[in-house]
């Protein structure tokens, strides 16, 4: 980068507000804190199959609590963003809220027994699906308004790199701290971690604490100006895209613990890191492929690349089953950059976090409940079913792969209001 280019993009904002440097480095921060948090949630439900004997319908319930409140909830999050003008305010809220769910969990696990187990485990499963429904909208609308064109696929890339980068170091450090102290003692560690990740963005964001009541003067968009037909369609991409492959990650954990191989539960922080790992490459790879190839085709191509490598791991071993692991988090794992270059392209003016929301939360969120919802239906009678239930979000990773034919070019007629 040159001394103009480095100028340029470290300058301060419009009206003194952050530079785009820092912008990008405290939604990072926010990225790598959110989705190495959210690995725990199917991590505990390993742990609970493993110590606390909680069958697949139980899990499949906590699962569905956790992405039910994660999806509809965002909703929300998106609406009051837009009114209130102060995204950094409420990310740093969403880690708060979850820690808390951590700090629940590790109550579960080590404190209760019985049916207050399963009882605080999905209350901490809503209030963590609560805090999880903060930072990708949020996040995704401040680098869109901050970068733009092929600048704002490269920044969304780096900022999902470090999600990714969350995702693959947190089950080393869960393996290293469990080391040290018990498995379920950890997670209080990680609860501190997103404790004071909230704190530092707030800071550095410089925004003020105290949200002003119709700070918007035009009240924000509203949900159906951002319902164009590229959005709806867009969002219905998404929902089937998550639906297959949060069905496989939620419960690949459970399967290498219960893997005939023997991956086995003392190992499962690394193994479940070998899936996280490789998306650390694969979000910045379409981060930058975004601005020049058709993003729609990219946005297939991850979803046929997933359902490949999962029909793979489960049909082979050694060092085949680990690079087919690898695939799956390299295709998984671009969802940021690809669905977030996108939606703005279906708008008909700038960015919105409540159109964020209706993709990458609403749909993605929606998906992300229905897909581990059905494997654990799936496989009710036992976990031998359980690889059926992959083969099963497979077949919906290929048909998600076949939907986005039916995505609209970015132009004015993808971005007219279906409502009016």
């Amino acid at each position: 980068m040159n001394r103009t280019e480095e100028s340029r993009v470290g300058a301060p904002g419009p009206g003194g507000s952050p530079s785009r440097l820092r912008v990008l480095a405290y939604t990072s921060l926010g990225h790598f804190i959110n989705d190495g948090t959210t690995l725990f949630v199917p991590v505990v439900a390993a742990l609970l199959t493993s110590q606390k004997q909680v069958d697949p319908l139980d899990l499949a319930l906590l699962f569905l609590i956790y992405y039910t409140s994660s999806s509809l909830l965002s909703l929300w999050v998106g609406r009051r963003a837009d009114l209130s003008g102060r995204p950094a305010l409420l990310m740093a809220g969403g880690l708060l809220l979850l820690g808390a769910g951590l700090v629940g969990f590790y109550a579960a696990l080590a404190l209760f027994t019985g049916p207050w187990t399963l009882g605080l485990s999905l209350g901490s499963g809503f209030v963590t699906g609560f805090g999880t429904a903060f930072y990708h909208p949020l996040g995704g609308t401040l680098l869109q308004e901050r970068f733009q064109g092929p600048e704002r696929g490269k920044a969304l890339g780096i900022n999902g790199a470090m999600g990714s980068t969350g995702r693959a170091l947190y089950p080393v450090l869960f393996f290293l701290i469990g080391l040290v102290v018990a498995a379920d003692a950890s997670l209080a560690v990680f609860a501190l971690f997103a404790g004071v990740a909230g704190v530092v963005i707030l800071l550095v964001s410089r925004e003020r604490a105290r949200l002003v009541a119709g700070a918007a003067p035009r009240g924000g968009p509203t949900t159906r100006s951002v319902l164009t037909r590229g959005v709806v369609l867009l969002a219905g991409v998404a929902f089937l895209r998550s639906v297959a492959s949060q069905g496989i990650v939620a419960w690949l954990p459970t399967y290498l613990t219960l893997h005939p191989a023997g991956f086995g539960a003392p190992n499962l922080g690394l193994e479940v890191a070998t899936i996280y790992v490789a998306g650390i490459l694969g979000q910045p790879v379409f981060g930058v492929l975004v601005g020049h190839w058709d993003r729609r085709g990219l946005l297939a191509l991850s979803s046929l690349g997933t359902a490949l490598a999962t029909l793979g791991f489960l049909f082979s071993s050694g060092w085949e089953a680990t690079g087919c692991l690898l695939l799956i988090g390299f295709f998984t794992f671009s969802a940021f950059p690809l669905l977030m270059s996108l939606t703005p392209d279906y708008l008909s003016s700038g960015s919105s976090t409540l159109a964020n929301s209706v993709v990458f939360g609403l749909a993605t969120g929606g998906g992300s409940a229905v897909g581990p919802t059905v494997v654990g239906l799936v496989a009710f009678r036992g976990y031998a079913t359980l690889p059926l239930g992959l083969e099963v979000m497979v077949g919906i990773g290929l048909a998600s792969a076949v939907a986005v034919a039916f995505l609209p070019r970015p132009g004015a007629r993808s971005r007219m209001p279906l409502f009016g």
